[in-house]
């Protein structure tokens, strides 16, 4: 009986290395319901995948028949959706570098009975383990009776140790090796893909080594055009300083001269002086308008401006006689234009001084110059107004029409020597019309003149009307001041000396060279007014400013007036953030000079007398005083019901803004929301919250306590305003 088992089981083991042989000796789990003895068709493919799963090779033409061939070349077998479990195999076979099988299904059809297996062999050359090749194979056998297949279930038992046995065979692995040997043709596909492969990866060292070299050439030379740019910033900020000290003394002294009744070839000189300096100054200001747009730093201011009066202001000033040459310029603007609009008026006049001082420069003695302005189109929000500026000149060569707009560069070679300038008046035109979102362009003949057209859009006004502030006279004031000049150069001092002296006689002033001087000085008197250098030794204006704000009452409340020879708007915006009342920027206009010091004074500008507080008026209140906005308004009460209804909207949105910009650190919003509420105070005479305002940082350091000030303030005094409104219009309307 025991021979008889051993027997049986001897033979069941020696059919089932028979089996193994006919698969080419890898693992098969035998399953019950296939006939190895019964194939009727059998399929075998391959992929070959490295050792993290990826395939390399995908050539063999019946990859489509392989389990797998859903997966192409560089994809990873983890990817394969059917069974996740492919990939623990792979990484299994990958761990013990053995051979593993795995069915992936076993299913009846018809009379047919399908098998599919998957084989990881793992392929080792020279002791590396260099990937996994993953053999497919597909048999078809016919279907055995149902005794055949109980007959193979009693043989369960017997087939288990066989399956034990195959299991220690494939621990040899020189016969998983010879097999893969014998397989020629795959092998040297896989060699073929492994050197492609290292080929490629060469390559891509290389790109990648190149990639790097560039990345880091790239950066510095990025960080040498930043350095350049701030060196280029800062060599044109300290030019303009040097040059404009030395020429506010030049226009300055020029200006007192010809006070003094300078005979007929004095006056002659004089006037030739005058006239140099401020072609020098308008050549200074063009470099650094055109230095500042490049940058991208130029910004446009958002104000309210009678634009029919900065028209006829522009040509006026132009309007005078030129040596031999009357100059006239006419102006057609048609009705439909609106007279008070938002916008830059300093700019829109730089771009009509620019074009209309061509036309006046490339024209004859019988120059004819015209300007008019239409109305294109309108929006509830904007106006898009055009422009033409026409003359009678010398015209120019259509070949250089298209050139002329660029930067140094002139209608011909010999235009600078013959007529002056320096060839950057027309592009710093065009970019200043680009930014308002306009074209320029230019029709021209030789001889026959030339015709500049061009667009601005600019905002709609709510206002109807604006109040235009008064200038002041040089001999204006007789009354008493106490002044501190601080200012480092002596012949300076002496302009302004000499400036202030001219228009008000008792003026006392006090000098002190530095900083340092002025805040001892400061600290001992109580001044007036204190007019402050910027840049000087030992302490510079913007320190010597908060060193003076930090003082007690009341001498911390001196207004401080910053004279200062640095043209670009961050030095000037630096000065207000410094605790500065206000600028005049060097080479100063006299009678801006004393019309500040009226202001912060607190004299009188008609008839020189230290004013008093404002007495109240039946359109006044503690906190606001709404005279200048009946102004504008022309005493029409409904007019002004209907602004002050757009005050109270916009102003409360507009410190919303203004809190949530200064939360975000978003400096622009915030420079924004900050000249909207000082145009709105200043209407509403609402000094306080103006001040304070005034106070708030544009680099978004503004304590809480400010903006919470301006918040009460205008909870607080809106009611009062609508209640003198609504008893005006009551009563007048």
């Amino acid at each position: 009986m025991i021979l008889a088992i051993v027997l049986i089981s001897i033979y069941a083991l020696l059919a089932t290395i028979a089996i193994v042989l006919i698969v080419k000796k890898v693992n098969l789990r035998v399953a019950s319901m296939f006939d190895y003895n019964n194939i009727v068709r059998k399929r075998i493919s391959s992929l070959y995948f490295d050792v993290n799963g990826f395939l390399l090779s995908d050539n063999d033409s019946s990859n489509s028949e392989h389990v797998l061939g859903s997966l192409h070349t560089g994809d990873n077998i983890s990817e394969y959706k059917d069974n996740p479990d492919m990939a623990t195999y792979l990484r299994t076979c990958v761990r013990h570098r053995r051979n593993l099988s795995y069915k992936v299904e076993e299913k009846v059809d018809d009379n047919l009975v399908k098998r599919a297996d998957l084989i990881f062999l793992p392929f080792i050359s020279n002791g590396e383990l260099q990937g996994v090749s993953v053999v497919s194979q597909i048999m078809y056998s016919k279907n055995r009776e149902a005794e055949l297949i109980e007959k193979a279930r009693g043989l369960a038992d017997k087939n288990q140790e066989a399956q034990r046995q195959i299991e220690r065979l494939d621990a040899e692995r020189g016969n998983l090796e010879l097999a893969f040997k014998k397989s020629s043709k795959h092998h040297l596909q896989l060699q073929k893909a492994m050197y492609r492969i290292e080929l490629q990866k060469q390559e891509l060292e290389k790109a990648l080594d190149i990639i790097n070299r560039q990345k880091e050439e790239l950066e510095r030379v990025n960080k040498e055009i930043s350095r350049s740019n701030q060196m280029k910033e800062v060599f044109l900020a300290n030019t303009s300083h040097e040059i404009r000290t030395p020429l506010n003394a030049i226009i300055g002294f020029t200006n007192l001269l010809l006070k003094m009744s300078p005979d007929g070839q004095q006056l002659k000189y004089l006037n030739n002086i005058k006239t140099s300096g401020k072609n020098l100054l308008f050549i200074i200001n063009d470099i650094l308008d055109l230095s500042k747009i490049e940058a991208g730093k130029m910004q446009l201011e958002d104000v309210n401006f009678d634009f029919r009066a900065m028209i006829s202001e522009c040509v006026d000033a132009l309007s005078v006689k030129r040596g031999d040459k009357e100059i006239s310029i006419s102006i057609d603007i048609a009705e439909t234009v609106p007279t008070i609009v938002t916008g830059d008026p300093l700019r829109i006049n730089q771009i009509l001084t620019n074009l209309l001082n061509n036309s006046i420069k490339f024209t004859g003695n019988d120059c004819i110059i015209s300007l008019k302005v239409i109305l294109i189109s309108s929006t509830d929000d904007n106006v898009n107004l055009g422009f033409e500026v026409s003359d009678n000149g010398i015209g120019i060569p259509k070949e250089r029409q298209s050139e002329i707009f660029e930067s140094f560069t002139q209608a011909n070679t010999d235009t600078t020597r013959k007529y002056g300038g320096t060839g950057l008046g027309l592009s710093i035109t065009r970019q200043l019309v680009e930014m308002y979102g306009g074209t320029i362009t230019v029709e021209s003949e030789l001889d026959r003149g030339s015709t500049f057209k061009f667009n601005l859009i600019l905002k709609r006004s709510e206002l109807t009307a604006i109040v235009q502030s008064e200038t002041v006279s040089l001999q204006s004031s007789d009354a008493k001041l106490h002044i501190l000049l601080v200012e480092d150069n002596e012949i300076n001092q002496q302009l302004a000396i000499d400036t202030l002296k001219a228009w008000n006689q008792n003026v006392e002033i006090d000098i002190a060279g530095n900083g340092q001087i002025a805040v001892e000085k400061a600290g001992k008197t109580l001044y007036d007014v204190v007019l402050m250098d910027i840049q000087m030794p030992v302490m510079d204006g913007n320190a010597a400013a908060r060193a003076i704000r930090g003082m007690t009452e009341p001498n911390c409340n001196v207004p401080i007036i910053a004279m200062t020879a640095h043209a670009f708007k961050e030095e000037r915006e630096r000065c207000l953030s410094n605790g500065m009342n206000d600028y005049v920027m060097k080479p100063f206009v006299p009678e801006d000079l004393c019309a500040k010091i009226c202001k912060y004074a607190g004299i009188s500008r008609k008839d020189g007398e230290r004013s008093a507080e404002r007495k109240k008026s039946d359109c006044s209140g503690d906190n606001f005083d709404l005279s200048t906005l009946v102004e504008a308004c022309a005493g029409q009460w409904g007019e002004l019901r209907r602004v002050l209804d757009v005050y109270a909207s916009s102003v409360t949105s507009d410190i919303a803004d203004l809190e949530a910009a200064q939360k975000k650190g978003d400096g622009e919003v915030v420079r924004m929301k900050k000249h909207a509420l000082q145009t709105a105070f200043s209407y509403l005479g609402m000094i306080k919250a103006y001040d304070v305002v005034s106070q708030i940082d544009v680099d978004c350091a503004t304590p809480k306590e400010l903006i919470g000030f301006v918040v009460d303030e205008w909870q607080h005094t809106l009611p009062q305003i609508r209640e003198v409104v609504d008893k005006k219009t009551g009563s007048t309307d």
